[in-house]
């Protein structure tokens, strides 16, 4: 019998060993790999920094609301005239150079009688008709000239991706993205995937924002209503193109579409919850973060037991969720392996199934135990 001890100690200390070997998640804040150099945790930052159990609109990954509002700001309100706007030239008692509808060319020149060719692309409907007016000035004296805009074409983003109707939508005015969504339908149909969370706006050649829509549109803050500018492109990408990952002691691990404000909680439930095997005190939320890894070290039992909901954290698009296996599941599982070997030496499966069960049975006894002999 203590033969059968001594081997037993061994093959125990053999596989507490093998769970040392693997690689060790640890909670801490990391900077990017440099060249020839190990990771090394950041000095001074709590990776609860990083994480949130409510979504907040000054999201780094979002544009923070202080820079919307001056990039709004810089919207002029009046309409300026270009390609494709149609109007009346109407100058008063002369019918015969009265136009009933102009329509601005691709380059933004028209052709008025008496007036000649005139660029104005980027005018102001009073800017247009005093230019208009000077040239008559020449022909007649003090000419009341008067446009009446029939059709606003100029004024036009675009709205792709998820939407009911991609494409041009128009404004008469300032637009805002509330407009442009309404103007190109809202959402598609298909509820299961109708689930709106980000767009982006996409401004001249050097200019992108991220917009928080489920902080517009589900907590109502018009902070985030940006006004949009003429040529001005919005992106709402695919609800599906949004996900987190579950790896580890769960049931189904693998993909978790985030088609709503999902939490921890969820995405692990929604893998099937964890395993029978997995550590529940040492769940892993891992995330990219203003340029750095982050990893919490989670106590799921805490959430479960205690409804202690302060590290339930949102998650967001690229976060990843590790569940590790606890060390009993590690040695039933190679206790399990070994069983045919372990019935063969007298010893039932059963009895090595569990930790507490092999001092029971008086095969772990210390040494100096009466037992041992």
């Amino acid at each position: 019998m203590k033969t059968l001890h001594k081997f037993l100690v061994s093959i125990l200390t053999m596989v507490c060993l093998m769970g040392c070997t693997g690689t060790a998640v640890k909670q801490g804040v990391y900077a990017p790999l440099k060249p020839e150099s190990a990771y090394t945790p950041v000095k001074n930052l709590k990776p609860g920094e990083f994480f949130t159990t409510e979504l907040q609109s000054s999201s780094k990954e979002f544009v923070p609301s202080d820079l919307l509002k001056s990039e709004s700001a810089k919207i002029d309100n009046a309409y300026r005239l270009g390609p494709g706007d149609r109007f009346a030239f109407l100058v008063r008692g002369r019918e015969d150079v009265s136009r009933e509808e102009i329509i601005v060319s691709p380059d933004g020149q028209v052709a008025l009688p008496r007036v000649g060719i005139v660029n104005i692309r980027g005018k102001t409907v009073s800017e247009a008709t005093a230019t208009f007016s000077g040239r008559l000035q020449a022909f007649y004296d003090a000419p009341e000239v008067t446009l009446v805009m029939k059709s606003y074409n100029n004024n036009r983003v675009f709205v792709l991706g998820r939407v009911a109707n991609p494409g041009a939508v128009n404004f008469q005015g300032p637009g805002t993205l509330l407009e442009a969504l309404s103007l190109a339908g809202g959402l598609p149909a298909d509820q299961s995937k109708s689930f709106l969370s980000r767009c982006m706006i996409v401004r001249g050649s050097g200019l992108v924002m991220w917009i928080d829509l489920k902080e517009l549109l589900e907590r109502g803050n018009m902070a985030l209503n940006a006004r949009l500018q003429n040529g001005d492109v919005i992106f709402i990408p695919q609800s599906e193109d949004q996900l987190a990952y579950v790896l580890g002691e769960v049931r189904t691990p693998g993909v978790v579409p985030l088609r709503s404000e999902l939490t921890l909680l969820d995405a692990v439930m929604n893998a099937g919850g964890p395993g029978k095997n997995a550590s529940l005190s040492n769940i892993f939320l891992i995330r990219q973060s203003q340029g750095k890894g982050v990893v919490e070290r989670i106590n799921f039992k805490e959430i479960i037991s205690r409804g202690d909901f302060r590290k339930n954290y949102v998650l967001r698009d690229g976060d990843l969720i590790y569940v590790p296996e606890s060390g009993l599941g590690k040695l039933n599982y190679f206790m399990t392996q070994l069983a045919p070997f372990f019935t063969t030496a007298g010893v039932t499966a059963n009895a090595l199934s569990n930790v507490d069960s092999l001092y029971t049975t008086g095969l772990f006894s210390s040494p100096a135990s009466p037992n041992s002999n």
